[in-house]
């Protein structure tokens, strides 16, 4: 779980996936309201495992995708890659470049 670097505290699960969904760069810690980013390795991680619903679907073109197999195994990648989000969030005080 990602830990704010201003106040130190760990964010919950619920919190971290509630903060998530925000299009804004920063991200505001719910125990101290100071504004946190992601850190580039972070979010070189996060970019990295959503590309596994895509990859699941470029498998599926050598498959009968229209079977329920593979609609049952495509929800499954979704929830399971949104559910390892928040373990993979780290947090800094500063916006980070991604290069």
């Amino acid at each position: 779980m990602p830990v704010c670097k201003s106040c130190k505290e760990e964010w919950t699960w619920g919190e971290t996936m509630k903060k998530s969904f925000t299009l804004a760069a920063g991200i505001t810690c719910p125990h101290c309201e100071k504004k946190q980013y992601l850190t580039a390795s972070s979010r070189k991680k996060s970019s990295l495992s959503i590309f596994l619903i895509p990859f699941v679907m470029l498998i599926s073109l050598l498959f009968d995708n229209s079977s329920p197999l593979f609609l049952f195994f495509l929800i499954g990648t979704g929830a399971l890659v949104m559910s390892v989000q928040p373990f993979i969030m780290e947090l800094s005080n500063e916006e980070e470049p991604l290069w």
